[in-house]
């Protein structure tokens, strides 16, 4: 019986679809056509070569309003360094969404994902939902929710893939 639990553990343990924030096998293919703000992404391809995160958000997220003014000193302090973040909004409410972009602008791009496809390809379960991409535009990271605590990681995070 033990020699089982033992190798169900290991199992579990080295198994990506019982791992937490485990990174979806995904390709960052589009980005939601309705813009919110006047940054411009005129293609991925203007993204190549540059770290990405991709914060998927709405205005009654507790959480994700709490991780937006970090997402924001992060692009601030490394966007000459070659950091970009987007956000993708998924409020259903817009002028709940409005009046909050209001009061708290940010200074990254950000994108309405009005028809749902953005939340669907990328495979978000909840939200807030991180997406990080490294230089090739592939998945590295993915961290479901906000803790305040887990920024610094995510900072050492930028900073080696930006290297």
């Amino acid at each position: 019986m033990t020699a089982l639990f033992l190798a169900f553990f290991l199992f579990a343990a080295g198994s990506p679809a019982l791992a937490k924030n485990s990174v979806p096998e995904i390709e960052f293919k589009k980005l939601p056509t309705v813009k919110l703000n006047s940054h411009d992404i005129s293609s991925l391809k203007d993204l190549h070569g540059k770290v990405v995160l991709v914060d998927f958000w709405a205005s009654w997220c507790s959480p994700c309003k709490e991780a937006l003014p970090h997402y924001s000193k992060l692009y601030e302090k490394y966007k000459s360094k070659g950091l970009v973040v987007i956000g993708i909004n998924e409020d259903d409410d817009i002028a709940e969404r409005d009046a909050f972009l209001k009061a708290m602008p940010v200074p990254f791009p950000l994108f309405f994902d009005q028809d749902k496809s953005a939340v669907a390809d990328f495979q978000v379960k909840a939200l807030p939902t991180l997406y990080v991409f490294n230089k090739k535009l592939k998945p590295v990271a993915m961290h479901r929710g906000f803790d305040a605590k887990d920024t610094q990681a995510l900072e050492k995070q930028i900073q080696e893939l930006l290297k």
